[in-house]
């Protein structure tokens, strides 16, 4: 499925004009949209863009979304303090809810340093099968999560538009999830 990034797009209209299906438009953002009714997904987007804002995104991903009530991201602290995890499915445009988990509860020693690698073992042995994480604050732990995750800040409440910032985000956070040297991807 082809995707415009939103952080790229600069609204030129080049693909636009170069559609064959006259599937892209530019919106009232300003922003390049393809109608996935319409695209007959030749590619031309990707070829023609000179920002490289469109992608042709093939990945399915699981994301794991830090919270305390399954509505409101975790807030005031960082994910690993969640009580639970929204686990979400990203395939074809869509993000589609899998299951909630919940959170290993682990006792920290007042007198470590803050960044405790057991911790983030126990949080881990929680989000087996997860590609992204998300949330508010990542904490120190982030140097070792992003080994095995994409990790995502989004400061957003709401998960319902965390989850639209992740599908308008995509292309981005595919490409960080291809990297070795993986950084934190902050949107908003």
């Amino acid at each position: 499925m082809f995707h415009i990034s939103k952080n790229k797009c600069v609204g030129c209209g080049l693909c636009e004009e170069k559609c064959p299906a006259k599937a892209i438009s530019i919106n009232n953002q300003g922003f390049a949209f393809i109608d996935q009714e319409k695209c007959i997904q030749c590619g031309l987007c990707v070829d023609i863009c000179p920002q490289g804002a469109s992608k042709n995104i093939t990945e399915k991903l699981t994301f794991a979304i830090g919270t305390d009530d399954g509505k409101i991201i975790k807030q005031g602290e960082h994910i690993g303090e969640s009580e639970y995890f929204s686990i979400w499915d990203y395939s074809e445009g869509k993000m589609a809810f899998r299951e909630k988990r919940e959170n290993i509860k682990y006792e920290e020693d007042e007198t470590s340093s803050h960044g405790n690698p057991e911790k983030a073992k126990k949080v881990s042995s929680v989000l087996t099968g997860v590609d992204v994480i998300a949330g508010k604050i990542i904490g120190p732990n982030v140097v070792r999560m992003k080994k095995k995750y994409v990790p995502v800040i989004i400061r957003e409440p709401s998960i319902d538009r965390v989850i639209e910032i992740i599908k308008e985000n995509i292309n981005e956070i595919v490409d960080e999830y291809h990297k070795q040297d993986r950084k934190a991807i902050i949107l908003n």
